[in-house]
C-alpha cells in the first residue's frame, strides 16, 4: 500500500477503496475502515479459500 486509499490484496482475495463510503469494501459487500483489519479479515477469507 503506498497510499491510503490503495487496495488491499492478499492471495485471491482484493479489498477496493471506496471514496464513497470512505472504507474499503470486503468480497462479501461489507465496508470497514480501519486498514489493518481489513488485512486481518483478507487473511483470513485467503485462507478459508485455500483450505477448500
Amino acid at each position: 500500500m503506498k497510499h491510503y486509499r490503495d487496495a488491499i490484496t492478499v492471495g485471491k482475495v482484493k479489498c477496493m477503496y471506496s471514496v464513497l463510503h470512505r472504507g474499503w469494501l470486503m468480497p462479501s459487500g461489507e465496508v470497514v475502515r480501519n486498514p489493518l483489519k481489513v488485512q486481518r479479515l483478507a487473511e483470513e477469507l485467503d485462507t478459508k479459500r485455500g483450505a477448500q
